[in-house]
């Protein structure tokens, strides 16, 4: 990986470029370091096709009846320019790093890499394509040649499926939002919305092309571990200094390492992206975990300091 160099300024706040030279390059740092795709144009032109059967599948399993179409992107229209920033070195003026659907800021965050897609053109920049989302919804697009980079909004919740030929796969974001409305518990929403998804998937499949047996995804059972039981999210509470201490040691922060820290947060996400290498695409999921808590400073009141955490594994092919 190339040492990061400084970019152009924009609004007086220098942006840290990190450079791509190859694909596993973004492999490499994804394992380390966690990765926020983050858009800033329209989405590109579409079609509705209308899955056939879905209608009925989820009328006999009595599932949630939203997204009987799907929304199909032109394989050329959804190649973007990208780049990668450090999100610490980022201002919200110049360029604001949200969670969809949730307004959450996460310009000057340690340990994150904004990928910014559709910005202006700099020398760092490469061609990656980008695949829109919707809430209640299925979203897809055939890859190709065109870039040798993939990514998907952020996520929190969506499933995304990959399926088809390593050549040229097609890749599908789907989002349940309303399923599991009427759920007991959070377990039973979650499985619903998983459900919901998978079905919309299979109906897609069937009527755009993609054999089952080359398929694979990634639901957020695999990004948001701590989904999966009261024990993986109290471990992870553990793990990152989330359990209500009245201490904690702030680290860089040495010298102030024994205020008090309070507002201590941890939240999960998912970020799932593909590279192409040697005419074949292979598929990522990222799991990743923000940890956001305030110190008290004699200088500065209350200082903020939010860092990610990250591990990467493969998904497909499988």
């Amino acid at each position: 990986m190339a040492v990061c160099s400084r970019g152009p300024q924009r609004g007086g706040w220098p942006l840290a470029l990190v450079p791509l030279y190859k694909p596993q390059d973004l492999v490499k740092k994804a394992s380390k370091q966690a990765v926020f795709p983050s858009l800033t144009v329209p989405a590109p032109p579409s079609q509705q096709r209308s899955l056939v059967g879905l209608k009925r599948l989820m009328h006999e399993r009595n599932l949630d009846p939203h997204g009987l179409e799907a929304t199909v992107y032109d394989t050329q229209g959804c190649v973007l320019s990208g780049a990668l920033h450090e999100a610490v070195d980022l201002s919200e003026n110049t360029n604001p790093i949200t969670e969809p659907g949730t307004g959450v800021m996460f310009n000057g965050d340690h340990n994150l890499l904004a990928l910014v897609v559709g910005g202006p053109v700099v020398a760092q920049s490469f061609d990656i394509y980008y695949l829109h989302w919707g809430f209640d919804s299925t979203h897809c697009v055939r890859l190709g040649s065109h870039a040798n980079y993939f990514v998907t909004a952020a996520l929190q919740g969506c499933s995304i499926f990959v399926t088809g030929d390593p050549a040229s796969p097609t890749v599908y974001h789907l989002n349940a939002n309303s399923a599991g409305a009427n759920a007991p518990n959070d377990a039973a929403r979650y499985q619903a919305k998983v459900q919901v998804m998978e079905a919309r998937f299979n109906a897609a499949r069937k009527t755009l092309g993609g054999s089952q047996q080359s398929s694979a995804s990634a639901s957020m059972h695999d990004y948001m571990p701590g989904m999966l039981s009261t024990a993986g999210t109290a471990q992870l509470e553990y793990e990152r200094g989330v359990s209500g201490a009245s201490w904690y040691d702030v680290g860089t922060h040495g010298f102030r390492s024994f205020w008090k820290v309070d507002q201590d947060e941890l939240m999960q996400f998912g970020t799932v992206f593909g590279v192409r290498e040697s005419g074949r695409w292979s598929f990522y999921f990222q799991k990743r975990s923000r940890h956001e808590y305030r110190y008290k400073t004699w200088m500065s009141g209350r200082a903020r300091h939010a860092e990610w955490s990250a591990e990467c594994h493969r998904f497909w092919p499988a």
